[in-house]
């Protein structure tokens, strides 16, 4: 079994130690209180592909530690159990099975983590919560077409990224531009409706 795991593709090994460093990592999270990855991360994948990716797989909502473990360590572990069971191909094609998998099992126990998170986390993202903030489009530009984004600080003081367009039908707000959240788009829990701020 120890021969099995050493001889492990690093394809699918490293990413597996990596989950579980993050597992690791999150508990310390937990308990010292004060330290926070989610700022960062979010500021390196705003407006990325990557970004939109993990913005579906709830984050914002549950903790990043959290999503990257799910992610790396069922892409690992498949990745790894698929080899045994099929031996003898090169390690990417595995990847048909390993990255399905490993994003269906982030998002679905993504969903569930979400769901039952205390409602007063700092990371919990709400209608209520975000009503009547201040944000920058990070983005844009916002109009009636696909939602852009904006960050937002919650009461908590945490960062949170948002989809969201103009409250104005037919306005366009652009990238840069400050705005306050006025209500969630009708239909929708994740996507809020916006207005320029003024200082008026």
């Amino acid at each position: 079994m120890l021969q099995d795991f050493a001889s492990a593709s690093a394809l699918y090994l490293y990413p597996l130690l990596a989950g579980l460093c993050l597992g690791v990592l999150q508990i310390v999270v937990y308990f010292a209180g004060s330290v926070s990855l989610g700022d960062s991360v979010a500021d390196m994948i705003d407006g990325t592909s990557i970004g939109e990716l993990f913005d579906w797989l709830n984050f914002g909502r549950v903790p990043f530690s959290i999503l990257g473990m799910l992610l790396l360590t069922t892409f690992g572990a498949t990745g790894m159990l698929v080899d045994g069971t099929i031996p003898g191909l090169p390690a990417w094609a595995y990847l048909v099975v390993a990255v399905p998998a490993s994003v269906t099992v982030t998002k679905l126990v993504g969903n569930g983590i979400a769901k039952v998170l205390p409602r007063d986390e700092s990371y919990a993202v709400t209608r209520e919560h975000m009503i009547g903030r201040r944000g920058v489009v990070t983005l844009g530009p916002l109009d009636d077409g696909v939602p852009g984004a904006i960050r937002v600080r919650d009461e908590h003081g945490d960062l949170h990224t948002i989809k969201a367009r103009p409250a104005d039908q037919g306005s366009v707000i652009h990238k840069g531009a400050e705005v306050v959240v006025v209500s969630a788009a009708p239909g929708s829990d994740r996507i809020f409706l916006v207005i320029p701020f003024t200082s008026d």
